[in-house]
């Protein structure tokens, strides 16, 4: 992905000079991905505020817009620099660079969601339109499981670690934390209870009130045998013995890492 270079680009250059980006480069960066992803008819404007509640950024599905709040940027870049372990100071400055971009391409990805829900016929397609059935309006609960958030998540991940994989040698602290930052979003929404581990999606439509379209996910499971990547990802059941590898992973990789082991982001 060449666009990804020049995104890179951006970003190496401001971290060598121990700068944040700004808001000239954020502009800058959004009018990449809109361009190469194909999104000019799914995001029509960009505007940044101060502050509104929690929220780092936000797309909205009827304006079209990205808005990105920057004093919650501020708190975030803030946490970081009193939490994370590394040593070079390049690291950190890329880190804080790269959490910021990550805001970005999760919002950009929102944009591609309104996209690919109906344009495409695909098994995130069909996840996304059974999730946009449910009103998960200012439910936090339901906002950790939801599949629209917990994709942009991964994906914007995704993404960064594939931007950050020419670097791994010479950053490889870096790289490992990214590892781990993209871990915490697959198993997001994953939680022992009873002896068993909950799936995401299931309990999203159960607590939705969206019971009825279970059965499109369990027609889902019974079709194919998804691998663990794919069924993280979506949001399917996971075994036992899979949730605790990772979540033992998870554990020693945010002990080492971070200062009180922070939940970062």
């Amino acid at each position: 992905m060449y666009y990804m270079e020049n995104i890179f680009k951006i970003i190496y250059d401001k971290s060598v000079k121990n700068e944040l980006l700004s808001l000239k480069d954020l502009d800058k960066i959004i009018e990449i991905l809109v361009i190469e992803k194909n999104l000019n008819d799914y995001i029509l404007n960009i505007n940044f505020q101060s502050i509104r509640g929690n929220n780092l950024a936000s797309y909205s599905y009827s304006s079209r817009t990205i808005s990105i709040y920057t004093e919650k940027i501020k708190e975030m870049l803030y946490t970081i620099t009193n939490s994370i372990i590394l040593d070079k100071n390049l690291e950190i400055s890329l880190y804080k660079n790269i959490s910021i971009l990550q805001i970005i391409l999760h919002e950009v990805e929102h944009a591609n969601q309104n996209k690919i829900a109906y344009s495409n016929n695909s098994l995130e397609a069909l996840i996304l339109r059974l999730s946009y059935l449910v009103n998960n309006r200012y439910n936090d609960e339901l906002y950790e499981i939801c599949p629209e958030e917990r994709l942009a998540e991964i994906k914007s991940f995704d993404e960064i670690i594939l931007l950050t994989n020419t670097i791994y040698n010479k950053f490889c602290n870096l790289s490992k934390i990214l590892d781990m930052e993209k871990l915490k979003r697959l198993l997001r929404g994953y939680h022992y209870t009873n002896n068993s581990i909950n799936v995401p999606i299931n309990t999203y439509l159960i607590l939705g009130n969206k019971t009825e379209l279970l059965s499109h996910i369990e027609g889902l499971y019974n079709n194919i045998n998804y691998s663990l990547s794919d069924r993280l990802k979506y949001g399917f059941q996971i075994n036992n013995n899979e949730y605790k590898y990772l979540m033992k992973k998870l554990v020693l990789s945010l002990s080492k890492n971070f200062d009180n082991k922070i939940n970062m982001i």
